[in-house]
Order: C-alpha cells, then sequence, then structure tokens
C-alpha cells in the first residue's frame, strides 16, 4: 500500500556442532544434533506508521459562510474562461455559519461566484489563485473600487439602490479621489445600485445606473467627454414652439409625429419592428456632434435614435435600449439594413428608467457614439460624406412606443 512500509526482522538460528578428535580405532561418537533456538526479533527504535489515505491531488477552498444566508450553489471557473461552468456544491447547502470544504481543484486563477437558492449571487471573487489549502470566507457585503481616470477630482460619491427615489449620503466624507487616484468604499451590502460622481460643486462626472455590487467590484470613471474645441453650435432646439414645423401631426397606419408640446417632441410609433424618424433640414455637414435627450413609454423594448446619412435610404442609425442598457450602431445602405455596424452593446451609463441623452460624433472617417457625455464606443466607417440629422426611435415585439425627444443641439466642426 503507498506510503506505508512494513519492516520485516529476524534472526539467524544458530547451530552449534562439535567434533571430537579421537584415537584410531576408537569408535567414533555419533553426532547429536543441538536443539534450535527460538528465533526472536531484533529491537529497533523506528516507529511504525499508521495506514492513511492517499494524500488529495490539487488544491482544496475551505469556504466559511458568514453571509446570512444559505449558499446552494458555487461555481469556480477559469478566470479566462468566459463560463460559470458547473456547481460544485452539487446537493449540499452550506448553512449560515457552516464551513465546508471543496477538494480536488485543479491549481490555477478563478473566478469564484456563491449563489443562494434562488440564484442571487452573495459573493464574488475575481482571479484567485488556488493552491494547496485556501480559505475564503463569505460575507455577503460587496466593495467597490474607485479608479478616477477624468482630469477632474472626485468630491463627492453617491451609491444609491436602484429602488431608490433620492441619492442619499456622501460616502466619501472628507476625502476627495484625486485625478489618477483610487477609493474603495466597503461593506456595502449586496444588491442593485446607481451610483455619482461629482466634483466640488456637485457638477456631474459620471453616472452608472443599476450597477449588480456583490463581492468585489471596479469602476473606472472616465468622465463626460467634451465638446471639441473647433465645434461652432450651428443649431439647437429645445421645442418650446414649433417655429421649425416639427411632427404637423402627420399620421399614418405606423406612426404618428405630434406637434411639440410641453417643450419635447414626441412620435408615437404603432407598428411592431418600425424605425421612424423625422430631420433636421437647416444644413448638410460632413464632419459634426449632434446632441438629443430621449425618453420612451409604452412598449419596453423600444428604442431612442439619432440618426446621420443623405436621404431616407442611407444613414447611420445611432439606437439606445434603456430596458436592457444596451446599444447599436445600424447602417441602412440603398434602403436596406445592413450589417451592424456595432452590434448591442451593454452600458450601464444608460439610465432604464429616464431620460438619455444620446450623441454622436462624425470626425475624419470615425464615428463616435455617447450616451449621457460618456463616450460608449467608435467605428471607422467613410460612407456618407455630407448628410443631415434625423431622431426618432425604433420598435421590436410591441407596438405602441411613445418616443420623447428634447434638447437637441448640434455642432459644425471647422
Amino acid at each position: 500500500m503507498k506510503g506505508i512500509r512494513w519492516i520485516l526482522l529476524a534472526t539467524a538460528i544458530l547451530v552449534l556442532v562439535t567434533l571430537a578428535c579421537v584415537p584410531t580405532g576408537t569408535p567414533t561418537p555419533q553426532v547429536l544434533p543441538t536443539e534450535a533456538a527460538p528465533p526472536t526479533l531484533m529491537p529497533t527504535n523506528t516507529p511504525v506508521p499508521e495506514p492513511t489515505s492517499p494524500p488529495q491531488e490539487g488544491a482544496t477552498l475551505e469556504i466559511t459562510n458568514n453571509s446570512g444566508a444559505e449558499i446552494w450553489y458555487v461555481y469556480l471557473s477559469p478566470s479566462d474562461s468566459d463560463q460559470w461552468g458547473e456547481d460544485w456544491l452539487k446537493d449540499y447547502v452550506i448553512k449560515d455559519g457552516e464551513t465546508y470544504s471543496i477538494t480536488g481543484i485543479p491549481e490555477g486563477a478563478y473566478d469564484v461566484k456563491a449563489e443562494d437558492q434562488n440564484n442571487e449571487v452573495v459573493d464574488v471573487v475575481w482571479e484567485a489563485e488556488l493552491e494547496g489549502v485556501m480559505t475564503w470566507t463569505i460575507t455577503g457585503l460587496a466593495s467597490l473600487e474607485i479608479t478616477n481616470n477624468s482630469s477632474t477630482p472626485i468630491t463627492y460619491l453617491y451609491i444609491s439602490l436602484s429602488e431608490s427615489d433620492s441619492w442619499g449620503e456622501d460616502w466619501l466624507g472628507s476625502s476627495e479621489i484625486g485625478a489618477g487616484a483610487a477609493y474603495t468604499a466597503g461593506d456595502i451590502t449586496r444588491g442593485k445600485y446607481d451610483i455619482k460622481a461629482t466634483d466640488a460643486d456637485g457638477n456631474v462626472i459620471e453616472v452608472v445606473y443599476h450597477v449588480d455590487l456583490y463581492g468585489y467590484n471596479t469602476w473606472t470613471v472616465v468622465g463626460k467627454a467634451p465638446v471639441p474645441d473647433n465645434a461652432v453650435v450651428r443649431f439647437e432646439e429645445y421645442f418650446t414652439d414649433n417655429r421649425n414645423n416639427w411632427g404637423l401631426n402627420d399620421e399614418n397606419e405606423n406612426r404618428l409625429f405630434k406637434n411639440p408640446a410641453n417643450g419635447e417632441y414626441c412620435i408615437l410609433i404603432k407598428s411592431t419592428n418600425f424605425t421612424a424618424w423625422e430631420w433636421y433640414e437647416p444644413f448638410r455637414t460632413d464632419q459634426f456632434v449632434a446632441e438629443v435627450s430621449c425618453y420612451l413609454t409604452g412598449a419596453e423594448d423600444a428604442s431612442c435614435g439619432l440618426g446621420f446619412g443623405p436621404d431616407g435610404d442611407n444613414l447611420y442609425w445611432y439606437e439606445v435600449s434603456p430596458s436592457d442598457q444596451t446599444l447599436a450602431l445600424f447602417l441602412l445602405e440603398g434602403g436596406a439594413w445592413q450589417e451592424k455596424l456595432l452590434d448591442w452593446t451593454t452600458s450601464k451609463s444608460i439610465d432604464p428608467d429616464g431620460a438619455n441623452y444620446l450623441s454622436m460624433e462624425r470626425v475624419s472617417g470615425v464615428v463616435s457614439l455617447y450616451v449621457n457625455g460618456v463616450l460608449v464606443g467608435q467605428v471607422n466607417s467613410d460612407r456618407f460624406p455630407t448628410g443631415r440629422l434625423g431622431i426618432g426611435g425604433s420598435t421590436y415585439d410591441q407596438g405602441n412606443a411613445t418616443v420623447c425627444l428634447d434638447n437637441l443641439r448640434v455642432w459644425r466642426l471647422e
């Protein structure tokens, strides 16, 4: 058996034989054998070890559950994998206050996640190096490391539950997160949060919405991108009157362009899987920045839209879908939708519950997309050397969506 060494000791049997010299002619005496001595064990100071089980191969993760919840699932995924894989607990449940060990884990870097009975995340650890015997205490609390990559010091930090109607107290107190510096907020109850960073005057540097905080989390603040220095405002529309003839209650079976009212311009999209927009006509441009505020009511899966192109059969169409916090850049060419220039991408800069500012910039063949002032995507495209701007929205599986637009501004780069 591996790991066990048996020591067998024995003594030799000593047989003594006596031969006598006798005179010639004298009968030879009979030789009688000497009785053999019983065998005896040689004394030894070497202890004989007790039999043991073979040692476990790989790493062991010792989990202590101090979260206040039961842990039903534990996932260990290699850090370079994009899937969580199998549950390592199988049918075992780690009660609150209990310690449980997972053995035989191939050594390496892992992301580790614990979930409760309802598959709600209780805690998570990223890029943990597992080797030998490791311990993990699940507290159920989250931490957030904020790195300030903007050029403005963060003076106030607000971490508010997304369901709350107020931002609550500042988390920094007398501290400040300077440009290039980092700060960690700890002991945050796990949940879904809106997070806001502002400067000393209360001006928003950046906001993210509906962020799931559990375990260790990071947020890199990049701040709002400024309008280029060579940008000149060419058009502003706040829809307080209708001197530019928006809407005019133009209606067909698919959509209704309403007259501006209450400082906003709204489009009712009746049909499913339909895109509707109205052009901003005053000038055609090549290099520009355009921005509009938009919010949606009615259909949950509708999108706000901002477009640029020479005509109704050819344009870039930038969509922001608040319900799932995603965005995409479409290309309409020759009257047919082409492959997306930017596929649906998640951005926590999108507010799922309120208005969002969509901004598009086109400079030297690069189309840049912004949400609430934060750069969220860029593509290289030299289609449509000049064009005009369109504002509107799109529906998908649900119709009767109302898209309401406000604060349209257009800059020309000179």
